[in-house]
């Protein structure tokens, strides 16, 4: 049976330089707060969505985005444009806006 990926790229970091694994966990950080971001907005897209008793069809009839990215969106697999984050909330009655953060730790 072959090795296991993990296992792999555990051998891999114990030779990293101390810089390297300082450069790895921030990336880390960054990415995974990227893909929180993305899951966020895909479950309010479906959210949204669902409160106004709309198929993911009936979205793209809607918003002339793709049924498949809508679904991608929604499962926070997509990063979308702003071109289609504005036809989705448009077509859901929504506005895009920026809303200021809690202050991080």
């Amino acid at each position: 049976m072959g090795r296991k990926f993990s296992d792999i790229a555990e051998e891999s970091r114990a030779g990293w330089s101390d810089e390297a694994r300082s450069v790895n966990t921030a990336a880390r950080q960054v990415f995974s707060a990227e893909i929180n971001q993305r899951a966020e907005f895909g479950a309010e897209i479906a959210r949204l969505r669902r409160a106004k008793e709309l198929t993911q069809p009936e979205l793209q009839a809607l918003s002339g985005v793709q049924q498949a990215e809508i679904s991608r969106i929604e499962s926070g697999a997509s990063n979308p444009t702003f071109s289609t984050v504005e036809k989705l909330a448009y077509a859901l009655g929504a506005r895009v806006s920026l809303t200021e953060e809690a202050a991080r730790a």
